[in-house]
């Protein structure tokens, strides 16, 4: 049977305030990059070894696709072995305009020639269709991964509808997400509103409006009884051309849920993973080549909310038999509600329990065993922050930890329960230090151990303790119950 105790410090005066909180999107100012060399064809035996793309650099943090390619191609016959992975975006940094910070990000219409070798172009030109290696293609930058089968469908449904966010829809009733996207950067119960940034954006041609770049987000869920990514909300800006400023503009777009689209046909879930996706271009007749965007300073703008957000949910102590949780908030609820279970427990079928104090304490949890925990916070009947997540193994049991069955039996603690005192009888185990632990983890007695066979403790009131003994195979654990 589990038991929770949970520690009441007192139950904040504090009156909520409406909270507006931001997030930095993981790497969003563009300001650490890493470097990737080319791939190669392996020639002769591997006398040879052809360059097919050029060295590049990413932001860190963020992803093109990749054009995987693994089989045998028949040139000039040659039967050339061919394993790479082709990055399909031309994405460089900014050093020149960057409104703060040393870089921001440029992302550029291509085509094919613009990411091959010449030598590597010359050779696919000859087997590939001329439309293909002639097309113009966007830059695609995201903060996950994306199929790269997708891209131009998903490019082509933002077009059709403009910012309209319909096309969510017909994502979620044709299309399996984890098909298009994986990744993402988590939220942490962080409820997004807006995301905001600076850009500018500059095409070759003469200001047709029918050119511009997008800036999407995609806010997904991992729906534990599908056990899979869902779609739970998006947002999308079209970015059009400032040829008339040398420097970035602000910009800012708002993050719909799905249930707020289409509330008759879908309830709301919260988003806990966020997808950030740059596009160098959505016309809609024909890409332009060479148009680019720039962008910095990205942030995700949270939705009022008097109660704020769960921060920093930690394992603050951890022994075997006891877990000691902890965690923060941007605002001052009136009280938590936290929910566990074992791994995988379906969120409204774990235990329940209400808290005025941002800690909860754990005593004779399962050893060696997975749980989930889920913690909001709750401001009258009115309000609540998102539910934020959890899971942690608890420690294993003292025999796992090099101590053994008859080792650790020898250490007796006595009488149990206890009024007041007892005696810890170490059984000739050799041993370093003693603490005694209150069961919501305080340490309320410690003392070096030399020589001694016994120990008399004095107890500091009633209740139930945890009596560790440091030895040399490794800690031993009793429950100790004061009366």
């Amino acid at each position: 049977m589990l038991f929770l105790m949970a520690a009441v410090l007192g139950a904040p005066s504090a009156k909520a305030q409406v909270v507006l909180d931001t997030m930095d999107v993981p790497f969003g100012t563009f300001e650490s990059w890493d470097s990737y060399p080319a791939d190669s064809l392996s020639l002769m035996g591997g006398m040879i070894s052809l360059p097919v793309n050029y060295d590049y650099e990413l932001p860190t943090g963020w992803n093109v696709p990749l054009y995987n390619f693994n089989d045998n191609l028949n040139y000039s016959g040659l039967v050339i072995p061919v394993n790479l992975s082709l990055p399909v975006a031309v994405v460089y940094p900014d050093t020149m305009l960057a409104p703060e910070g040393n870089r921001g990000v440029v992302a550029r219409t291509f085509r094919f020639q613009d990411v091959v070798t010449p030598t590597a172009y010359a050779m696919a030109a000859d087997l590939l269709d001329s439309t293909l290696t002639s097309m113009v293609l966007p830059s695609v930058l995201l903060t996950g991964q994306i199929n790269l089968d997708s891209i131009i469908p998903l490019i082509e449904q933002i077009v059709g509808v403009s910012e309209d966010l319909s096309w969510m829809l017909r994502m979620v009733d044709s299309v399996d997400l984890n098909n298009y996207l994986s990744g993402g950067f988590a939220l942490n119960g962080f409820r997004p509103g807006k995301l905001i940034g600076k850009f500018i954006y500059r095409d070759p041609g003469e200001g047709d409006e029918d050119d511009c770049a997008a800036v999407i987000m995609i806010g997904t869920r991992y729906d534990t009884l599908q056990h899979r990514r869902v779609l739970v909300g998006a947002g999308v800006k079209r970015l059009y051309e400032l040829y008339d400023s040398v420097n970035y503009e602000p910009f800012e777009f708002d993050y719909t849920s799905l249930s707020s689209y289409y509330p008759e046909s879908y309830g709301y879930f919260e988003a806990d993973s966020m997808v950030v996706m740059v596009i160098s271009s959505v016309a809609d007749k024909g890409f332009q080549y060479g148009s680019r965007l720039y962008l910095d300073q990205l942030q995700l703008v949270s939705q009022p909310n008097p109660c704020g957000r769960v921060t920093d949910l930690h394992v603050e102590e951890q022994i075997p038999m006891y877990l000691h949780l902890a965690w923060s908030n941007s605002a001052t609820p009136d009280s938590w509600e936290l929910e566990y279970g074992t791994r995988g427990f379906v969120r409204g079928t774990g235990t329940t329990m209400t808290l005025t104090d941002s800690n909860a304490y754990f005593y004779s949890l399962t050893p060696n065993t997975q749980y989930d925990f889920f913690v909001h916070g709750l401001c009258g009947d009115t309000a609540e922050t998102e539910w934020v997540y959890l899971s942690v193994l608890t420690d294993s049991i003292p025999t796992h930890q090099g101590i053994g069955v008859v080792e650790a039996e020898r250490v007796k603690v006595f009488p149990n329960p206890a009024m007041g005192r007892c005696v810890v009888d170490l059984g000739g185990v050799k041993a370093s230090q003693l603490r005694l632990y209150t069961v919501e983890g305080r340490v309320v007695l410690e003392q070096a151990i030399n020589d001694e066979e016994q120990l008399e403790l004095t107890l500091p009131g009633t209740g139930i303790f945890i009596v560790e003994v440091k030895t040399e195979g490794g800690n031993v654990y009793k429950r100790l119950i004061g009366k």
